[in-house]
């Protein structure tokens, strides 16, 4: 067995934990450049002996993961981009798990990331398409799934990318996205991701998530914020509920 399926049988072993694995086309990806607004960097800027990259993903079978908590400023008011996502936790500590294994038996360095871009890479991996509400749809388990990066610096082959359109081959969406029509404040425009500029195609004063620390939260974005405790919320995530792809992995 080659090194590539190796890694591949590894994560998605129960000793790891993944249910998706990819090598996306590093090369690539690092064309897609830094977004320091969105702070994504390139591969080459996280992990510089970086010569490989795979795309590794968890199904979230339950939407406790994904549980948010807001962290507060000196004078106790929230600030946004203070806050822990749960799901990061879960990606990150299971790479590093596998990280280990590739270290420990075959002698691979990296560094897992959350801070390249994503999306492009899962396709890029072959693990799905860039849906209506931009997320990574993916066949078996739609847009339910929670990616993290894992840059090593031993070259392998990258898998073929993901070319099929999954939103237009669902019936369901064909008089209209799902996703689009899910959203309360119509926050996602409609149509195909493919083309749209970045920051074009959901309306992000719109979406509920852009809300959830505001100083003052109006009442109408308070409604679908889904309060655990006192810092504590699960992000809206009703476009992505709404998916047809992979419900009924769901729990």
């Amino acid at each position: 067995m080659d090194l590539k399926s190796e890694i591949k049988e590894r994560a998605v072993s129960t000793a790891i934990g993944f249910d998706l694995v990819g090598v996306s086309d590093i090369d690539e990806v690092e064309r897609l450049g830094s977004m320091p607004e969105r702070r994504l960097k390139p591969p080459s800027e996280v992990f510089p002996d970086a010569k490989s990259l795979l795309i590794l993903g968890v199904a979230v079978r339950d939407e406790a993961m994904n549980l948010s908590v807001s962290g507060p400023s000196a004078g106790g008011i929230f600030e946004a981009g203070l806050y822990y996502n749960f799901y990061y936790e879960i990606t990150e500590t299971r790479a590093w798990r596998l990280l280990r294994w590739l270290s420990e038996k075959k002698g691979v360095r990296g560094v897992p990331t959350h801070s390249i871009h994503m999306k492009p890479a899962a396709t890029l991996a072959g693990l799905g398409f860039i849906g209506h509400n931009t997320q990574v749809v993916t066949e078996r388990y739609g847009p339910r799934v929670r990616f993290v990066g894992l840059l090593l610096d031993r070259e392998i082959e990258p898998d073929e990318p993901f070319t099929r359109d999954l939103c237009g081959e669902q019936p369901l969406c064909r008089e209209g996205s799902l996703c689009v029509r899910a959203c309360p404040y119509r926050a996602i425009v409609p149509g195909p991701s493919k083309g749209v500029a970045f920051g074009e195609k959901v309306n992000i004063d719109r979406c509920v998530v852009s809300h959830v620390s505001d100083i003052e939260i109006d009442k109408k974005w308070e409604r679908f914020i889904r309060r655990v405790s006192d810092r504590g919320f699960l992000e809206c995530t009703l476009c992505n509920l709404a998916c047809p792809y992979g419900a009924e992995q769901a729990v």
